[in-house]
């Protein structure tokens, strides 16, 4: 740490910002692997280093960003140079000026928390566990036309100085496994996955029983060849966890980053302090929490990050911040300031976003549906956070008649507006379950969790196949 420190304490000392400008470097280091198995055959093994510097300058209310691939002392100045002279010369032609308050100074040290370092795992061992994983997912069944299995591992560190007086070294590992399989009958096509992510070390990995992963995502999309054509209408819901999760990250959490809350953007803009669903309802963005994919315990500002409690009682408390976006809104930054590299300036990111867990049991959410589909299993979906509009697939469902749980049905979507969702949820199920992600903003992607319990809405559209 002391060596990166002392090299962007040299470069900050050459320049003399006044009061409210601001100047940081961040020293990126990141390996990572990626293996991809397609039917048997490689369609991707790849291994590299990602290593650089990013420099930022605020002068005169405008920024200017420049990188480096050099860590030579030369090169860091001269990047530098490159971005305060970017930013002087944009002052002149700024719209709202940029600003970033001077009282919020961190200093921290978060080494990599690891039992197994997969930089340490040969690439014939990574390689051999997603073939299995191929294997057995094709193995269920000849109607399995299409297998894939993937792997990934990266290590990454992240050294932030800036001119205020923060110093943090913070080192993370992400392992993610993933089976997936496409069953085909005549022209019925169905897909299945399953995904299992953490920021722990080779040792998720070694947790993973390929065959029984193999086979469950196989026998999955086997059996929902013969499964029910789902329901479609307006009808009463329960959603699992993975799918509360997915639209509590993309249709509720892009909404509340202030970037997008500040730039219009945003369904919440103005709702701090104002009922935004139903008071079962809290939601939590904990970046905190060791082995979850969107653990981080400072962010790319260099910003100590914390529990956040963004709904409570169904009442919204706060937005994700930046240093810039939290300076403009009057408020403590809460460390959502996220880069994907060294390439990339931060911008306002998710962590472990989730719905809180509530009080039902399942059978008592179906009880409360009485005939209506439970939604599994999250795919795709689309988002317009500036006007709360959504739209997400299902890999599967299951009918609910007079409170009971059915048959399985094929691929099920659902379509609305967020806050009528909120609104008009009917109960919260006891227990949140997470699940691992990859979120993509700005042409960035930045590794999350999300999650909730199960979630019972009344009057939703769905309809699938």
């Amino acid at each position: 740490m002391v060596e990166y420190i002392e090299k962007a304490r040299k470069i900050l000392d050459h320049f003399s910002p006044e009061k409210g400008d601001f100047l940081d470097v961040r020293f990126f280091i990141g390996e990572t692997t990626n293996i991809a198995i397609r039917n048997g055959v490689a369609d991707q093994t790849s291994s590299q280093a990602n290593i650089g510097a990013a420099l930022r300058a605020l002068i005169g209310g405008a920024w200017g960003f420049s990188t480096t691939t050099s860590f030579e002392e030369g090169d860091l100045l001269g990047a530098m140079k490159t971005a305060v002279g970017t930013a002087k010369a944009m002052a002149k032609s700024i719209g709202e000026p940029g600003v970033v308050t001077e009282e919020y100074v961190y200093e921290g040290n978060a080494p990599l928390k690891v039992t197994s370092d997969p930089r340490e795992i040969v690439m014939e061992e990574k390689i051999r566990v997603a073939v299995e994983l191929d294997e057995h997912i094709r193995g269920v069944s000849d109607r399995i036309k299409v297998s894939t299995a993937s792997l990934s591992d990266t290590v990454k560190r992240e050294v932030i100085v800036n001119s205020l007086g923060s110093e943090v070294d913070v080192s993370n590992c992400y392992i993610s496994v993933r089976g997936n399989a496409t069953a085909r009958e005549g022209s019925l096509i169905q897909n299945a996955g399953e995904s299992v992510g953490s920021t722990w070390g080779w040792e998720t990995v070694e947790e993973v029983d390929t065959a029984e992963m193999g086979a469950l995502v196989g026998k999955r999309a086997v059996a929902l060849l013969g499964a029910e054509r789902p329901p479609s209408g307006r009808l009463d819901i329960v959603m699992d966890p993975s799918l509360v999760g997915l639209f509590i990250h993309e249709a509720f959490g892009h909404a509340m980053e202030a970037d997008a809350i500040q730039g219009n953007m945003s369904v919440l803009k103005d709702k701090i302090g104002m009922e935004v669903g139903v008071p079962e309802i809290t939601v939590i963005d904990d970046p905190t929490v060791e082995g979850l994919r969107g653990y981080y315990p400072y962010d790319s500002e260099g910003t100590r990050t914390r529990r956040r409690v963004m709904v409570e009682g169904g009442v919204q408390r706060e937005f994700y911040h930046s240093l810039e976006t939290a300076a403009r809104m009057g408020v403590e930054p809460n460390g959502a300031a996220r880069a994907m590299d060294y390439n990339w300036k931060p911008i306002v990111r998710m962590g472990n976003t989730y719905i809180d867990g509530g009080d039902m049991s399942l059978e008592e959410l179906c009880q409360e549906v009485g005939d209506g589909v439970y939604l599994k299993k999250s795919g795709g979906g689309y988002v317009n956070p500036s006007i709360g509009q959504f739209f997400f697939s299902t890999q599967e469902g299951q009918v609910i008649k007079d409170g009971e749980l059915g048959p399985l049905t094929q691929n099920v979507a659902m379509s609305g507006m967020t806050l009528e969702v909120l609104a008009n949820v009917m109960g919260v199920g006891k227990e949140s379950k997470m699940r691992s992600g990859s979120c993509g903003k700005g042409s960035q992607t930045a590794p999350v969790g999300m999650g909730g319990p199960n979630m019972a809405v009344k009057g939703v559209v769905v309809g699938g196949r």
